[in-house]
């Protein structure tokens, strides 16, 4: 349960300083496993900056109904056509398995990306993802207003950590960064309870971005920092801040019945390190055909 070694108030936002309850080695033990309400009793509903205790460290940041709705619904209208069902979720989506014929993934949920992504095992250069591809124009273009209100917001919240975001941002080729900001990706998920993980590929000394559109009359799906015993509940228009790096999951969603229509849209805003050498798409492609055939071919 969390400890609070201090507790104060500035300007109507609680201060919380965190011991923590959890070592790494034991949070590490927990990954892709189920977060409980046995987990966590301080509940984050509230403007509140969390700190770690030992290290001052920021945890956290979070603001109530700090978003006006149509920037929220800029995002949702827009961002949630690139939602697809993927199996290459690992531990967040409860751990990852290889089939018979030898293929490795993970339980399929519904996620998707919007942005850039760097080089992996499947596709081997920097790309636009498919989503931006088929609709740049139009809904990728079309959620923008929804991504420079976040960077403006991360900037005066988090005005650290943005700016070493965005020195990489601006270090990295300009085809693979959100508009003039400190992102170039945005993960979009629907429905989806995730299990204890950290996230992995972000920048190091940034923060993700988090954001909630929920629909129907259910509780809880919290937002937890298991190491620390607390959680964040989080709803339409608030904001959050936090340090992803550290093991985090969702709360069980209470009540939550997607046949009547009930809906959880969570959008986390981030930069992916891999592309700080992705160099000009011209460039790449003809590096990539000169691999593949030994010469270039027009």
């Amino acid at each position: 349960m969390a400890k609070i070694i201090k507790q104060e108030e500035k300007d109507g936002v609680k201060i919380y300083h965190l011991q923590r309850v959890m070592s790494f080695k034991e949070a590490q033990k927990r990954k892709a496993t189920w977060v409980t309400e046995d987990d966590y009793d301080l509940v984050v509903d509230h403007d509140a900056d969390g700190y770690d205790a030992s290290t001052g460290e920021l945890l956290f940041r979070f603001r109530k109904k700090a978003m006006p709705k149509e920037i929220l619904m800029a995002g949702v209208d827009n961002y949630k056509h690139s939602i697809s069902l993927s199996n290459q979720r690992g531990d967040s989506a409860g751990g990852t398995f290889t089939d018979e014929k030898g293929n490795s993934g993970s339980p399929d949920v519904e996620s998707g990306n919007v942005g850039y992504m760097d080089p992996g095992a499947r596709t081997r250069y920097c790309r636009l993802t498919a989503f931006g591809r088929s609709h740049f124009e139009t809904y990728f273009q079309g959620g923008r207003p929804f991504v420079e209100f976040i960077d403006k917001k991360y900037k005066e919240l988090c005005p650290e950590h943005h700016a070493r975001q965005l020195k990489t941002a601006n270090e990295t080729n300009a085809n693979f960064v959100l508009w003039d900001t400190a992102f170039s990706t945005i993960t979009v998920n629907k429905n989806f309870r995730t299990a204890i993980h950290q996230d992995a590929g972000d920048h190091p000394e940034g923060f993700g971005n988090l954001f909630v559109y929920r629909e129907g009359d259910w509780k809880r799906g919290y937002f937890t920092l298991v190491e620390y015993g607390a959680a964040v509940d989080m709803d339409n228009q608030d904001m959050l801040f936090v340090d992803v790096h550290r093991f985090h999951s969702n709360d069980e969603f209470e009540g939550f019945d997607e046949e009547k229509g009930d809906l959880r849209i969570s959008f986390v805003l981030y930069y992916r390190t891999g592309l700080r050498t992705c160099k000009q798409p011209s460039k790449q492609l003809e590096e990539f055909k000169k691999k593949k055939s030994s010469y270039l071919r027009i």
